[in-house]
């Protein structure tokens, strides 16, 4: 679904849910730093890259895990934390912060509702050796690949056609388990999740990483390039960045300055249904769009 036509308001609606994550950090003494495209955009355009079409920030995670018990009690008003904890259909291990009076679902194949949001990274101590580190990234990344397959509903066409393909057997196997057990696997998973990210000790740790992050063995950085932010307008508002942010941002797009080609100056997330005035449920959805419920 395309949003060109809503564009203004639909950077309006997560700018304001940004607004309110930040005022939820400085409430309780939470750290945080914007990152990926949304910290390009700070630095470059002092706001929302004009082709993007999400906001995104990393907590250390001795702060992400105390926003996620604060959100089991506080009262967030019209916003609401989507956790991996709280919804047997969300397919993802970062949490988001979402507008709860809005709807959106990304992906047809994947029975998930929710808002418009906030992408929030937990960001994890890991090994001193780069390597090593690496080799956590890679580890962590199969369970990713594993969640996401048992939150993927299929047709039995799509379903059966992964055994064309021998690299697909794996997933066609998790598929089915999960055809009988989906809520324990996903636990499991979960679980597994959790151990891999609790596994240093954030305070003493040289290096970090996000292990839901997109870029690789790029998500692998010292942590010493975070120090206690640097602070950048970004639209009517300011938001911190990591206080080394040229180090940290050459790092995952070297000349982060330079703006990509024309043909890339494209929207990157699938909206299969939106409505960003009302909360619909399930049921209201049914019948609207080709939603695999």
């Amino acid at each position: 679904m395309d949003i060109k036509n809503i564009k203004t308001e639909w950077n309006a609606t997560i700018l304001d849910i940004l607004k309110a994550f930040i005022r939820i950090c400085d409430e309780y003494g939470l750290r945080y730093y914007c990152c990926a495209g949304t910290a390009i955009g700070a630095v470059r355009h002092h706001g929302i890259i004009p082709w993007d079409d999400d906001i995104d920030v990393i907590m250390p995670r001795p702060d992400y895990d105390r926003l996620l018990e604060i959100a089991e009690t506080a009262d967030l008003g019209k916003y609401e934390l989507i956790t991996p904890y709280g919804d047997d259909t969300y397919p993802l291990y970062f949490s988001k912060i979402s507008n709860k009076n809005t709807t959106l679902i990304e992906d047809r194949h994947i029975p998930c509702v929710i808002g418009l949001y906030v992408d929030i990274f937990p960001l994890d101590a890991t090994d001193d050796d780069t390597e090593k580190a690496w080799a956590l990234k890679d580890r962590y990344t199969k369970i990713i690949n594993r969640l996401n397959a048992i939150s993927t509903h299929n047709s039995f066409s799509e379903y059966i056609s992964l055994l064309g393909k021998r690299k697909e057997w794996g997933r066609f196997a998790i598929k089915t388990a999960a055809f009988f057990f989906r809520k324990a696997i996903r636990r499991r998973l979960i679980q597994q999740m959790d151990r891999l990210s609790h596994l240093y000790d954030y305070d003493k740790a040289k290096n970090v990483q996000v292990y839901t992050g997109s870029y690789g063995h790029r998500e692998v950085f010292p942590k010493a390039w975070l120090g206690s932010g640097k602070e950048f307008p970004f639209e009517d508002t300011t938001v911190l960045l990591p206080e080394n942010y040229d180090e940290y941002l050459r790092h995952f797009f070297n000349d982060y300055m330079q703006f990509p080609p024309v043909e890339q100056r494209i929207e990157k997330h699938n909206r299969a249904y939106l409505n960003i005035h009302k909360k619909e449920t399930r049921e209201e959805i049914r019948g609207k769009v080709d939603f695999r419920i």
